[in-house]
């Protein structure tokens, strides 16, 4: 990743992205599976994994765990997520509680569905899973979906380091094309092309 020096005064980012397909009803939507919010802070693993779902009743039913989850779930809610997984890489599934967006060498390849509790042998965390890679199917005890990604995971994460910026993006394919852009203040209307900040796809 490009570490690139920040202007002298204000620095604001820009991502243009072209292609991205809009959403329909057979389409993908994806989301994020992170720890819940009863877990304490010093158990806490602080990572998670992205979920693939295509049927309706099951996004719909993702998006109804998120709306519980500051809240707490009711009885029979079935929050945990149960599905087979395979280990390739397919540059969407990250822990995007990290800034810098680590990649997994593993991915969702089948949602089996969702539950109120799963055998033991199922348990465990992504970080687990990328360390041992004994599963084939996952259960987490501790983590549910906490978040709607969308059908395209796009995000940018800007993080400080001395006097450097590094910007880390999740989600741009090669059929994708952004750039990345600067102006030097808030009021300012020109906006610069950063050197190596973009790509065609």
């Amino acid at each position: 990743m490009r570490v690139m020096k920040p202007f002298c005064r204000a620095l604001l980012a820009l991502i243009s992205t072209l292609g991205l397909s809009q959403v329909n009803a057979a389409q993908t939507v994806y989301f994020l599976v992170a720890e819940g919010p009863s877990i304490p802070e010093t158990d806490r693993k602080n990572d998670s994994y992205v979920l693939p779902l295509s049927k309706q009743e099951d996004i719909d039913h993702a998006r109804y765990l998120i709306s519980r989850w500051q809240s707490g779930y009711f009885e029979a809610d079935r929050p945990l997520v149960v599905a087979n997984v395979v280990f390739v890489n397919d540059d969407i599934n990250r822990n995007f509680l990290d800034p810098k967006f680590p990649k997994w060498s593993w991915q969702v390849s089948e949602f089996l569905g969702f539950g109120d509790a799963t055998i033991e042998i199922l348990d465990g965390s992504p970080t687990q899973l990328e360390v041992h890679r004994s599963q084939a199917t996952i259960g987490f005890w501790a983590y549910t979906v906490v978040k709607e990604l969308g059908p395209v995971p796009l995000y940018l994460s800007v993080v400080a380091e001395r006097q450097n910026l590094q910007f880390f993006w999740s989600g741009v394919g090669t059929n994708d094309v952004f750039t990345l852009e600067a102006k030097e203040s808030l009021t300012s209307t020109n906006w610069l092309t950063i050197p190596g900040g973009s790509s065609g796809g």
